[in-house]
């Protein structure tokens, strides 16, 4: 079930972690996938400032949908795909994509090392993934503040919990990929990212 009221309030760092994503990664063509969409801002922004391909996939119907009607609503010409499917099981052949982006789903799947295979499997040599949550290192520090007190509150409100970066690192460390590095956020200390090499 999508919650709308957190994407909502996440939606000014999603910019700014795709310009992050830009600028770490030199991205401006070929296919990127955005694994685990909500309602798809993260591929959204993508579009905004690329000529990749976005490819939204989800395991959830009612993500998808949402994201095509955003998608729709936007102003671009990027070829776009919208796949229902398990990152388990990815539905792409070997070498597909040229960057891989998931934020905030990994903690979702019932397998996470299966996911993270399935990921590196379809990368493209060259191509780059990067999985995990966080607000990336580009906000602003007043409005980190505000972003983490909500992303706290949320994960007490639902009575979830996210890994710390040890637990993190364990189950990366599970999928045995030949080559990745654990990210934080930077100085802010916070995010656990895998970035997944190819």
């Amino acid at each position: 079930m999508l919650k709308s009221d957190n994407y909502a309030k996440l939606q000014p760092m999603y910019p700014l972690l795709i310009q992050q994503f830009v600028d770490d990664y030199n991205l401006s063509k070929g296919i990127a996938v955005d694994v685990g969409v909500g309602p798809g801002w993260l591929g959204m922004e993508m579009a905004k400032i690329t000529d990749m391909k976005i490819v939204f996939l989800d395991v959830s119907q009612e993500s998808l949908d949402l994201a095509k009607k955003n998608f729709e609503a936007l102003d671009v010409d990027n070829e776009v795909e919208f796949i229902k499917a398990d990152v388990q099981a990815l539905p792409m052949e070997d070498n597909f994509a040229d960057f891989i982006m998931s934020r905030g789903s990994i903690w979702f799947w019932k397998e996470p090392e299966k996911g993270l295979r399935e990921i590196y499997r379809i990368l493209k040599p060259g191509g780059v993934a990067i999985v995990g949550g966080g607000l990336g290192r580009y906000l602003p520090a007043s409005m980190r503040a505000r972003l983490q007190k909500a992303l706290k509150q949320g994960l007490i409100q639902r009575n979830e919990k996210r890994p710390n970066l040890e637990e993190f690192k364990a189950i990366v460390e599970k999928a045995e990929l030949p080559n990745y590095r654990i990210l934080t956020d930077g100085e802010a200390g916070s995010g656990r990212w895998v970035e997944i090499k190819k």
